[in-house]
């Protein structure tokens, strides 16, 4: 078969485009490698060092944004004050928008590892950038949440959501990721003040999933945070972006694990079911999925079918603690109270830092007719999980807020 001049022609330019991506690869590989070594000295203290590290990376990659606000601050933290200025003032002069973006992706990795200097470089982008610049609001968040000013990262979030988006997403990444990197973080643990660390990964999340809506982790992220926070008209919309943007189908077990969840917070079993029987036959180890199913069986008053996914679900995963609690709750349900006890126990033991498992366990003492061991169980649940807490309630049969309500009348 011959082959066409055109056809040579395409073959060659592709082959040509091939060579300039490597040839891209190659140096972004390498002006990164120079670039991670130059912070890691400067944040070391060996700033001379890190200068000559920068100063390859330019070279290799001259359009590597942070490199450039790391320059003037090895200058000014090597006492060259007057280097420093000179080289802002030659940047600013010649390729602003670089200097605007380097001031930008510096200040979001500083902020991400919790360092309140990132906060001088946030005001930097402030001073420079238009007042519509997301970013501006997204990092004045994230130094304020550094500095545990909790409402003023909460109202500088809620600004940049107001904003458009009209930066470049190269530029905008850095940002998204230190807001991203910021809003797991916060949504990973427990404590008293849940609900506000949630709603904070939240404004974060959301912020991120702006700059950058591409990204489906970040809108993933946001739909977590709603579930959590027990939202679901919210989280639909999310939910309905995700599949769009992600092009997994709908066959994504993490998701369809939290479209599941939003349903039950919904009270649409049906839907609940339908979403947690594929996420359980997409991954048949995974006792999560199983055991929502029981839970969804339980509040549709199926006893026996809700136990046949409990012990589906410990069956998958014999040592997962939401497994034997969903176990636990089932033989309850069937009046089998010492095995629901020792159940609710071995959950508890098995996550002690699940403050909604514990609650539940005092619920099965009060049941089992353990009144005194109930209430103190109670009240180390309520201290843990608060608020939070109680709203997820809304996941089980609507009776259980009702036992708890009264054990909490005794509990004071």
């Amino acid at each position: 078969m011959s082959v066409t001049a055109g056809a040579q022609a395409a073959i060659a330019l592709d082959e040509a485009a091939i060579g300039r991506w490597r040839d891209r690869i190659r140096q972004t590989t390498f002006a990164n490698y120079h670039f991670e070594m130059g912070i890691a000295l400067l944040m070391g203290g060996d700033a001379q060092a890190a200068l000559g590290a920068l100063q390859r990376a330019m070279e290799i990659q001259p359009d590597l944004a942070i490199v450039y606000p790391l320059l003037v601050l090895a200058e000014e933290r090597l006492g060259h004050a007057d280097a420093a200025r000179q080289r802002q003032a030659d940047l600013q002069a010649r390729a602003p928008a670089l200097w605007l973006d380097g001031c930008a992706a510096l200040a979001a990795r500083l902020l991400k590892d919790g360092k309140a200097e990132g906060g001088g470089w946030a005001r930097r982008v402030a001073d420079q950038a238009p007042a519509s610049d997301i970013r501006v609001p997204a990092l004045a968040g994230l130094a304020a949440q550094v500095q545990g000013r909790a409402g003023d990262a909460l109202a500088a979030w809620a600004h940049a959501l107001t904003l458009g988006t009209d930066i470049p997403a190269a530029s905008a990444e850095d940002v998204a990721t230190a807001l991203a990197d910021v809003s797991n973080t916060l949504f990973a643990y427990w404590d008293d003040g849940q609900v506000q660390r949630t709603e904070l990964a939240l404004a974060a999340a959301q912020v991120a999933s702006r700059l950058v809506p591409t990204r489906p982790d970040l809108r993933f992220q946001v739909i977590r945070c709603l579930v959590r926070l027990v939202r679901p008209q919210e989280a639909l919309p999310e939910i309905e972006r995700y599949l769009a943007d992600s092009g997994s189908g709908g066959e994504d077990k993490n998701l369809l694990h939290q479209w599941g969840m939003r349903d039950l917070c919904a009270g649409d079993l049906a839907a609940a079911e339908e979403h947690f029987a594929r996420c359980a036959a997409i991954d048949t180890g995974w006792a999560v999925p199983e055991s929502y199913r029981a839970v969804v069986a339980l509040r549709r008053g199926d006893a026996a079918q809700a136990m046949a996914h409990a012990q589906a679900g410990c069956q998958r995963e014999p040592r997962n603690y939401f497994a034997n609690q969903c176990r636990g709750l089932v033989e309850f349900e069937t009046g089998a109270l010492a095995q629901a006890v020792a159940s609710l126990r071995q959950a508890s033991a098995q996550a002690p830092n699940q403050p909604l498992t514990k609650l539940l366990l005092a619920m099965v003492l009060d049941g089992a007719g353990q009144s005194q061991e109930a209430v103190a169980t109670y009240r180390e649940a309520n201290q843990e999980g608060g608020p939070l807490m109680q709203r997820q309630l809304a996941l089980y049969p609507a009776g259980y807020q009702e036992r708890l309500a009264r054990l909490a009348a005794r509990a004071g």
